[in-house]
């Protein structure tokens, strides 16, 4: 399937790891959603003043943490896991 075909297509799911850090915290995400949405995500964060990179399910497992870990859902994305430092 070709990229134009993948983003066009409504039902296609795109699923990636961030690594998120802001003033006050460090995440790591566990998101999935619609290429375009996820693309809106990022953006989002980074207009917020957050450096936003792509980790892997390795970091993601290795990421210490120690608060609560969320589930948080909207229409468009679901950030399946969030572990804050």
């Amino acid at each position: 399937m070709s990229d134009q075909n993948t983003m066009t297509d409504v039902n296609q799911v795109q699923h990636m790891f961030l690594q998120v850090e802001s003033s006050d915290a460090v995440c790591i995400l566990n998101v999935a959603g619609h290429p375009y949405r996820l693309r809106e995500l990022i953006f989002m964060m980074i207009e917020s003043g957050c450096r936003v990179q792509q980790t892997t399910a390795e970091g993601y497992q290795s990421f210490i943490y120690d608060k609560e870990t969320v589930e948080v859902y909207d229409y468009l994305t679901s950030i399946i896991k969030a572990k804050f430092l």
